[in-house]
């Protein structure tokens, strides 16, 4: 059973439609609703009509080892929408569920009709599916990970994004790259010898600037003791390529500098005892 399982006393999994924040109960540990909603709409009519769905499946935090977790809760709602002025789940769902493929919300650009399905639609859709899924809780830190996949109808290919959170629920923040690391700098050189060990790829087969620096990425997780930086799919790579996910080694490197402050360690020796969820 995973070391996650045994530290929860208790998860309250709880319909989407039911009020945010609303009916919980603080004698458990952790809560959270349980969101699975699809939209299926026809936008604007006749030759101009296009058609899309909208997806949302997440386990959204309420709380999390005995505390609220309000700046968590609008990190995933900024995520979700983009909108500084949405901040709590009811919000930020709707809105998410009633965007088109330009993130324009439905009626913007002419009328729209919610649709029960598709039987009788001949024509391709454009759709958004986003995930928001619970990687590891351990007794301090939470990791979210955070996932947009969106394909335009017709096109060859849809396009996905990965992004992670990882919240500190005993001082109700959300963790920054700068609050791990002591310079960036430190790392830098140690990024393209991880990507060639996990990828065997070398700076050919990557977009990199002219002065063949390699950027650090915005996103990045802790898991089993690794630092992992997560690259966009075309971000450094091709599409075919997809994302590139590496955790950072020091590969035959014995004065290896270190890179991570007190507080970046205590992340990573937490990482280091939890099982994935």
């Amino acid at each position: 059973m995973n070391r996650i399982i045994l530290f929860l006393a208790s998860i309250a999994l709880m319909a989407w439609t039911a009020p945010a924040l609303g009916q919980s109960s603080y004698g458990e540990l952790c809560q959270f609703y349980n969101i699975d909603k699809t939209v299926k709409a026809k936008l604007d009519e006749g030759e101009d009509a296009q058609y899309q769905q909208n997806y949302i499946k997440a386990l959204w935090p309420v709380m999390l080892n005995g505390k609220e977790c309000p700046k968590l809760q609008e990190a995933i709602c900024k995520w979700l929408t983009d909108k500084d002025d949405i901040k709590t789940m009811n919000q930020a769902i709707e809105y998410a569920l009633h965007i088109d493929i330009e993130n324009v919300p439905f009626g913007d650009n002419g009328p729209y009709l919610i649709l029960d399905s598709f039987k009788d639609i001949e024509s391709s859709y454009s759709s958004i599916t986003n995930t928001i899924e619970l990687k590891t809780l351990g007794k301090r830190f939470a990791l979210f990970h955070l996932f947009s996949y969106m394909y335009y109808a017709g096109a060859a290919h849809g396009d996905y994004i990965h992004n992670y959170i990882t919240y500190d629920t005993e001082l109700g923040k959300i963790v920054t790259l700068d609050d791990l690391l002591i310079d960036p700098e430190l790392i830098r050189p140690y990024i393209m010898k991880s990507i060639n060990l996990k990828y065997d790829y070398t700076e050919e087969d990557l977009f990199l600037p002219d002065d063949g620096i390699i950027k650090i990425p915005s996103a990045w997780y802790f898991e089993e003791g690794f630092l992992h930086l997560v690259y966009q799919v075309n971000e450094i790579a091709s599409f075919a390529q997809g994302d590139i996910d590496i955790p950072l080694f020091y590969p035959n490197d014995p004065s290896a500098p270190e890179y991570l402050t007190p507080y970046g360690k205590a992340i990573m020796e937490e990482s280091q005892l939890e099982d994935p969820w």
